[in-house]
């Protein structure tokens, strides 16, 4: 029951729109690359902190109107934040310098 009021909050949205964010910035960080070509592309067009920033607006933007799907996009955004932090910690490992001028 309280994580299905969780998975259709929209808090919960909101705050898998900021763990993404974060965690893919932090993946550029290590070399990662970004896979959603309509992200891409804004990266490319904008940089990757405005290129992934403007995502997470029309990702919200879509969301607000969008009510009755909130969970299905809380349950997508829980496995990319998920597989973020996989490729975060497997990138840190590899290189594992840039893990230190990180923190």
């Amino acid at each position: 029951m309280l994580f299905k009021r969780v998975m259709q909050a929209k808090s919960s949205f909101f705050v898998l729109q900021a763990l993404d964010l974060a965690t893919t910035l932090i993946a550029f960080h290590f070399g990662a690359f970004e896979v959603n070509p309509l992200v891409g592309r804004l990266t490319v067009l904008l940089g990757p902190t405005g290129g992934v920033l403007a995502s997470k607006v029309v990702a919200v933007l879509i969301a607000l109107r969008l009510r009755k799907l909130v969970w299905m996009a809380n349950l997508f955004y829980v496995g990319i934040v998920c597989w973020n932090t996989f490729v975060v910690l497997i990138l840190a490992h590899r290189v594992p310098h840039l893990a230190h001028s990180w923190i």
